[in-house]
């Protein structure tokens, strides 16, 4: 029986897998196969009593059972068959084979003993000892029923015949090839059906194991497609922002030439302050713009800021304080916590998060004081910074496409959906990662892992 080899592949597994298999294989045999083989068994024997019955009533003069004996045996075997299928002795396999052999061999051997050792009375016994192997797939409950069933014959044998002719009769009954092949084939056939279901039980457990391995791959493959989707439309994103910043910085540079000589021609105190401010948000722009260029390069030209991560949280402040009106922005960031990051681009990330924390409390019609707290924590030499707010939430649905380009919760129609999009890509360039939790109606964080800076002194 080595030809399925699933047994030989079982050993080859990790001792974690092969517990697991004999978890498998007890389960099986004990609940699902030793149970149906007892009800094949069972079924078998009540259609040969029934067929014997049909013999008795067609031909009652042939037969030495009595039709009483006849109807109290199918009734208790009928009882037997019902009582497999209800109660809990259909899990205590194989306690009904032994109960079904008793039963047959009660009045099997009662008729050999009145028929004075005639075999026939007792050839439908050794009829079902012959399947007892296959039934229990057990050498050992094998044996002991044929221990017992040898027993029993010799006390049936030695009231049914003088003590004289006991050796003779048992021998005539032993010598019988019909009774030796019901003796021998059980213990044979327990083996070998053992060992072929085993095998078989090994294969279906290799089969259902690589299936469920094979579901794992699958699912991993579809959450890998969903991650490269985002990737193209991050690089589809980054090719076109990167001819669109070169564009912006021909009528930049324009601008910004064009302040300047205003600045250098005025003679207004107030008009001078204001150039001033418009010529200090051209170079913020000309900044980022210049930051972004360097991320669309594989490799920037200029190496990464130790930046004071409150200094870029305070610039973020200033240029949203016009949206930041009326709501509380409370820091909890350690003195002298340095990130390392190009600085306008990150300043980028936090205007970008604290405009969409005050357009969610803008959008919350519960009225609740608007609440913004942005907090730093070190953990494993990565920093995470997380930005909070008390705002209308997200519904779990739609946080994963909070990053995707052009995806936005604000229907308002200057909202491009890009905000966290760019956030995202920054982030990444920084080796870095965003991630969103919110309760809907309720708050929304934002959390940032960044690379930590070198610690100055303060």
């Amino acid at each position: 029986m080595r030809f399925l080899h699933g047994v030989d592949q079982i050993r080859q597994l990790p001792e974690r897998r092969q517990k697991r298999f004999e978890r498998f294989y007890t389960q099986q045999t004990r609940y699902r196969i030793l149970p149906l083989f007892a009800d094949v068994s069972l079924a078998i024997t009540f259609i040969g009593t029934l067929l014997f019955a049909a013999g008795v009533i067609v031909n009652p003069d042939s037969a030495d059972t009595s039709a009483t004996g006849l109807i109290v045996y199918t009734t208790v075997l009928a009882g037997l068959i019902v009582a497999h299928r209800r109660t809990r002795l259909r899990r205590a396999s194989p306690a009904v084979v032994y109960l079904v052999y008793l039963h047959m061999a009660v009045f099997s051997y009662l008729g050999y003993i009145a028929s004075q050792a005639s075999l026939p009375a007792i050839v439908g016994l050794f009829f079902f000892i012959s399947s007892i192997g296959v039934v229990t797939l057990s050498l050992r409950h094998t044996a002991i029923i044929l221990a017992l069933n040898l027993t029993l014959l010799v006390i049936a044998t030695s009231f049914a015949v003088p003590p004289s002719d006991l050796v003779a009769a048992l021998g005539r009954v032993l010598s019988n090839w019909l009774i030796l092949m019901c003796l021998i084939i059980p213990p044979l056939s327990a083996h070998y059906f053992r060992i072929f279901l085993r095998n078989l039980l090994a294969l279906q457990f290799l089969l259902k194991d690589r299936n469920r391995l094979l579901s794992k791959t699958l699912t991993t493959l579809e959450a890998t497609e969903d991650r490269l989707a985002q990737e193209q439309k991050h690089q589809a994103l980054s090719l076109m922002a990167k001819g669109l910043l070169h564009e912006i910085m021909n009528p930049l540079n324009c601008a910004s030439q064009a302040v300047d000589y205003a600045t250098a021609i005025n003679e207004d105190e107030e008009i001078g302050e204001a150039l001033v401010d418009a010529s200090l948000h051209q170079q913020r722009i000309a900044a980022i713009v210049s930051d972004l260029i360097e991320f669309a390069k594989p490799e920037p030209d200029h190496a990464l800021d130790n930046a004071d991560l409150s200094v870029i949280v305070a610039t973020a402040q200033r240029i949203c304080q016009h949206h930041l009106r009326g709501i509380t922005v409370t820091l909890e960031i350690p003195a002298n916590t340095r990130l390392s990051c190009y600085s306008s681009s990150m300043v980028q990330v936090f205007v970008n998060l604290l405009l969409n924390a005050s357009a969610a409390i803008q959008n919350d019609h519960r009225h609740a004081p608007g609440r913004i707290r942005i907090k730093s924590q070190t953990l494993d030499n990565r920093l995470l910074v997380s930005v909070w707010d008390n705002g209308h939430g997200i519904e779990s649905q739609a946080i994963q496409k909070l990053t995707d380009p052009f995806y936005s919760t604000n229907e308002t129609p200057d909202n491009l959906g890009l905000g966290l999009s760019i956030c995202q890509t920054i982030v990444r360039h920084h080796k870095g990662q965003l991630s969103i939790t919110s309760e809907p109606q309720e708050w929304t964080e934002v959390t940032l892992e960044l690379p930590q800076g070198d610690r100055q002194a303060a």
